[in-house]
């Protein structure tokens, strides 16, 4: 019986002529159109051209000249040109818009560091430059970061070497003092590691086309405009009254429950397949090489997807409110989810919002699996979904009512 009536709705949905255009042809258009619009984001092929940074020197010491000369002119000398100015010339290259930011550093700077004193580096932008600003504020916070570490670091090394009686290594050249000879070391050492991590997650990137990327999230998200349709047919249902002339048949609450969940469940699955099939065959893309991987990943977003239209079902007490509640939880859970813009160039706290949405660990999955990686990988995402939609399906099965 609990099959009888899953098969019952989804032969209503494939039924439904304006229903499958929703949930297949929309998703293989919308799929081919950001995919091809979008792709340079996911590639090396989104270039910004080098530009020119001004730098307010105040300071007298050797650190301002180790920040200007070893990191912006050597280490970021392919990103953009620097050029030491006065303040009110740098002032006026940036109203100009000669360069998009300038760098201010203050008085004694060096001193303070060495007297392991608070700094500050202050950085000026203009405000239709925020790319480009946003290089040159993470290169400073990033040195400054460094600074910051190594100096407590060094002060620490030197109390503990004075504190035991132990010999205090030599600073390598005249003029440097031994708290800043170890910070110099220290600073290689984390630039080093710094570089490594991110040339790992820039590589990370490369290995997904942004048709692989929109072919993930278009299709979770419509699969939960399938999940939306079969809501409102649940609703509708009700309304008709037709929940309670199954219930006369004597199936029983549970019965109907799973049943019309099943249902879901196979809207979901089918329509997700096809679409899987669709785009690898059609559009070529790469769904990894795990078949187990992508099936189990697919059915825990199909699973955490129709508990939510069966929570949705028991909210919404008509056709029309099932429909605008159901656009509401997709419209954001795309968004946030990072269905529209990836999330890698989305602010932090998007990025936290979208733990709370099943398309963000969807994706994830589906974006392992399709850089190579395998069923291990995508077990924590399986496992969080798995948890949404038994959250979900809980305040569906205890608001469930047929009429």
């Amino acid at each position: 019986m609990i099959l009888h009536i899953a098969l019952k709705d989804l032969k209503i949905i494939f039924k439904d002529k304006k229903a499958l255009m929703i949930m297949l042809l929309m998703p293989a258009i919308i799929m081919l159109i950001l995919g091809s619009a979008l792709g340079s984001v996911f590639t090396d092929e989104l270039k910004i051209n080098k530009f020119s940074i001004a730098v307010v020197n105040n300071d007298d010491g050797q650190m301002s000249q180790v920040f200007i000369n070893k990191v912006l002119r050597e280490s970021m000398g392919d990103m953009f040109n620097t050029f030491v100015v006065e303040g009110a010339t740098a002032e006026k290259m940036l109203s100009n818009k000669t360069v998009p930011s300038i760098i201010v550093i203050p008085q004694n700077f060096s001193k303070n560091i060495d007297s392991n004193k608070p700094v500050n580096i202050e950085v000026k932008s203009q405000i239709d430059q925020q790319f480009k600003s946003s290089i040159v504020k993470s290169v400073t916070e990033g040195f400054a970061q460094g600074l910051s570490q190594s100096s407590a670091v060094a002060f620490a090394a030197l109390d503990i070497f004075k504190k035991h009686n132990i010999p205090v290594p030599k600073p390598p050249m005249e003029g440097m003092t031994e708290s800043m000879a170890i910070m110099q070391e220290l600073q290689k050492k984390l630039s080093t590691e710094m570089i490594k991590f991110n040339e790992s997650n820039e590589e990370r990137q490369k290995n997904l086309s942004g048709i692989q990327y929109y072919s993930a999230t278009m299709l979770v998200m419509f699969m939960l405009f399938g999940m939306s349709q079969g809501t409102k047919v649940m609703v509708e249902e009700r309304e008709s009254k037709t929940l309670g002339r199954i219930m006369s048949t004597r199936v029983g609450k549970l019965n109907l429950i799973m049943g019309k969940f099943l249902g879901l469940l196979f809207i979901c699955f089918t329509q997700s397949m096809i679409l899987i099939v669709f785009t690898r065959v059609v559009y070529g893309v790469n769904w990894g090489n795990s078949i187990p991987g992508l099936l189990l990943i697919t059915f825990c977003a199909v699973f955490a997807g129709a508990a939510l239209g069966m929570m949705i079902a028991t909210i919404a007490k008509t056709p029309g409110a099932a429909d605008g509640i159901g656009q509401a939880f997709i419209q954001v859970f795309t968004l946030i989810g990072g269905g529209m813009i990836p999330l890698f160039v989305m602010p932090d706290f998007v990025k936290y919002m979208a733990n709370f949405t099943l398309n963000s660990w969807a994706t994830k999955g589906y974006n392992d699996l399709m850089m190579g990686m395998g069923i291990d990988a995508i077990l924590p995402y399986c496992g969080i979904l798995i948890v949404m939609g038994m959250g979900y399906l809980s305040v569906g099965i205890a608001r469930f009512k047929v009429e």
